[in-house]
């Protein structure tokens, strides 16, 4: 017997019904297991980016020896493309855009502004704080910086890059 057709004034019944709200539980494990590929996928990506910097400056073939600058910037943008690819496939599979080249364009702007993060919490510590140690360095770069940078991409991701929307 087929479905009688709904009233007047109201929603039609159909399977583009929005999905039933998922209860505190299962919206905890989805974001722990967001949360949990995101960083398997950045973890890969800075052995990717630090592995090729390495490669590329210290490398047997030193490629691009005393030109640490082009090395890290090729390595970055290796290691940035792969990241997007894997969390675009695995991370985030299902919540991906159609428009890839609006979704691949706010991804290099989530990262730009993450190494800018990065950037900042280094200049606060010179000539804010006066912390010019290697030591100084190495915990507002790689330790501050890259934490408060991981969590702003980490949201930038979840609300603003991969939310499946298509913005044509």
């Amino acid at each position: 017997m087929p479905a009688s057709a709904p009233a007047k004034g109201e929603a039609p019944t159909s399977a583009s019904k929005p999905p039933a709200p998922q209860s505190l539980a299962e919206t905890l494990r989805a974001w722990i297991k967001e949360f949990i590929q995101f960083g398997l996928v950045g973890a890969t990506a800075f052995v990717i980016d630090m592995g090729l910097f390495n490669l590329l400056q210290h490398g047997p073939l030193g490629i691009l020896a005393g030109h640490a600058n082009t090395a890290n910037a090729v390595a970055a943008s290796i290691a940035t493309i792969y990241s997007w690819i894997m969390n675009r496939v695995w991370t985030y599979r299902g919540r991906t855009q159609e428009n890839a080249g609006r979704e691949a364009f706010l991804f290099f702007f989530a990262n730009l502004c993450g190494i800018g993060i990065t950037q900042f919490c280094l200049l606060f510590s010179h000539h804010i704080l006066g912390l010019t140690s290697p030591l100084a360095d190495n915990i507002s770069a790689y330790v501050v910086g890259f934490a408060l940078g991981t969590a702003f991409r980490f949201v930038f991701y979840h609300y603003v890059v991969f939310t499946g929307n298509s913005t044509k």
